[in-house]
């Protein structure tokens, strides 16, 4: 069960702990004079007033719009992480996607066939991050990786048994595969890229300067919540992209959970966290907020006995597990 199932089941122990850890942002934008107050202390006005200036291409038909807006989420993550330090294709979950069909390809239909298409594509894409700086090619290339990290989340058969395992078998080859990704996609990724290029800029300043940068950060509690990992920290900040075309108080408060989660699921303290931010390549905004405010505390007097009892909730989980 991930961490983002546990935090829409209200049953959940792990959302309970989460929401009891931030009681004003468990208020915030809820119903009410003080929902409103907390709202607007947090910033949640300024948010819900952004005008949405990349929306979702009008191409893409009403009922594609889910599966291309996840699609277009996850491949952008790769695409941003091509403009930052230390990008390895073999050390992606992409790769790990890949790896996963390998082990066990006969669970789906030709698999062999989809699994020979997808290998010989990475291997296309790893000469298109290398050689060709073209955006448009750059975007198609993170639509494939977003594809191959998809059998990693969902495993092989959930993946591959629905629209996307029949585009992939129709291909002829691993070059038509690439060139039968929807336009529409391709520019949307463009295009929610090219507003972020400054602020990229900055990120890449900042890691040549020697501050900490770790992409796709794992966490040591993830292992009890299905192995979260968040987009990645720069420093103390830990920064999720959500692709999101309308921001709502609600999503906004889901989404800050979440990052939350994040931080006390780092519960050696490894990675520092001590801000979250939230990037929004449709508005496009950033925003950032501190633990402190968000924890309605001094983080660094509450963290520690906040992570011990979390991990002590998480341990206890395990054991209850059927092996």
């Amino acid at each position: 069960m991930s961490l983002t199932s546990h935090l829409k089941d209200a049953e959940s122990p792990v959302r309970q702990f989460i929401h009891e850890s931030a009681p004003e942002l468990a208020l915030a934008g809820t119903r009410g004079a003080d929902g409103k107050a907390a709202a607007s202390r947090l910033g949640f006005d300024e948010l819900t007033a952004l005008e949405t200036k990349i929306p979702i291409p009008a191409q893409v038909k009403p009922a594609e719009r889910k599966s291309h807006a996840i699609v277009a989420g996850m491949a952008l993550d790769y695409r941003i992480r091509m403009d930052l330090p230390g990008f390895n294709l073999e050390e992606t979950t992409a790769r790990k996607g890949l790896d996963r069909l390998a082990a066990n390809p006969d669970v789906v239909h030709r698999g062999k066939h989809i699994y020979k298409l997808l290998h010989t594509a990475y291997g296309l894409t790893y000469l298109t991050v290398k050689n060709d700086p073209h955006p448009l090619s750059l975007a198609r290339a993170s639509v494939l990786l977003a594809w191959c990290e998809s059998i990693y989340r969902a495993g092989p058969i959930a993946a591959l048994t629905n629209d996307l395992g029949r585009h992939i078998k129709r291909a002829k080859d691993s070059s038509g595969l690439l060139m039968s990704i929807d336009a529409p996609l391709i520019f949307d990724i463009a295009d929610m890229h090219k507003p972020l290029v400054p602020v990229l800029d900055e990120w890449n300043q900042a890691a040549a300067k020697g501050i900490a940068y770790v992409p796709n950060p794992t966490f040591l509690g993830s292992v009890a919540v299905g192995g979260a990992d968040g987009d990645l920290v720069l420093n103390d900040l830990l920064v999720d992209v959500k692709t999101r075309e309308e921001i709502t108080n609600p999503w906004l408060r889901q989404s800050l959970f979440q990052l939350l989660g994040y931080a006390l699921l780092d519960v050696e303290d490894s990675l520092g966290i001590r801000r979250v931010g939230i990037l929004l390549p449709r508005q496009p905004y950033f925003s950032v907020w501190k633990l402190d405010d968000l924890l309605g505390k001094d983080a660094e007097d509450a963290l520690p006995e906040l992570r011990d009892r979390f991990a002590g909730l998480l341990s206890g989980m395990l054991r209850a597990r059927p092996i």
